[in-house]
């Protein structure tokens, strides 16, 4: 499948349109992405915790908009 670029918002736009099981299915899809990625994060937490003080952080005290994009970060080196 080709990959192509979107913004947000046309996301969400084009989840708008689709029929209810479309819908459903997105859900799902984000249901469980979002599962995995807790588990994930959960698991790392003490390496996630390591990197961030190496980089002059403190892992339990940043927000969780900032966790997220620490390891959004660490996922795109």
């Amino acid at each position: 499948m080709p990959w192509i670029e979107i913004s947000e918002r046309q996301l969400l736009d084009v989840l708008d349109r689709l029929s209810p099981k479309g819908r459903r299915e997105a859900v799902r899809r984000l249901i469980t992405a979002a599962s995995v990625l807790d588990r994930t994060i959960e698991a790392l937490q003490p390496r996630l915790a390591e990197i961030a003080s190496q980089r002059g952080l403190d892992w339990p005290k940043l927000s969780d908009e900032a966790r997220e994009r620490l390891v959004d970060e660490i996922l795109h080196e």
